[in-house]
């Protein structure tokens, strides 16, 4: 994918993302904006992957139409901690990663591996 001058390889996020936060991760997906499902995956547990895509992509919306109506900028990420678990949402190059992961993971370990991972197009 090429946009901005920047390439995003999307396989190479979600593998490196799966072998970096290893068993502390349950799931990613990375979706379009519209929640359609591009890349997933599962660790351990089920999950209705199309219900929480659409769930997020539509949080993504809400923020976006509140922080335009106070005259800021557009989210690039969400967090929701709930228990001991982060729900972390990522908006890049018009496409969303959210995982699910164990709060002993730090997140900026996600953005890092994810920055990685993105390469100036020529």
């Amino acid at each position: 994918m090429n946009a901005e001058g920047i390439n995003v390889d999307l396989d190479l996020i979600l593998d490196r993302l799966i072998d970096n936060l290893g068993s502390g991760v349950y799931f990613i997906l990375i979706t379009s904006e519209n929640g359609s499902v591009i890349k997933s995956y599962i660790n351990e547990e089920e999950f209705n992957k199309a219900s929480i895509s659409l769930n997020i992509s539509q949080i993504y919306e809400m923020t976006e139409e509140i922080t335009s109506e106070m005259g800021i900028h557009d989210p690039d990420f969400n967090v929701i901690h709930s228990d001991n678990f982060y729900i972390l949402s990522i908006k890049i190059m018009k496409k969303i990663i959210i995982l699910l992961m164990e709060d002993q993971i730090e997140i900026s370990k996600v953005f890092h591996i994810i920055n990685e991972c993105l390469a100036p197009s020529y």
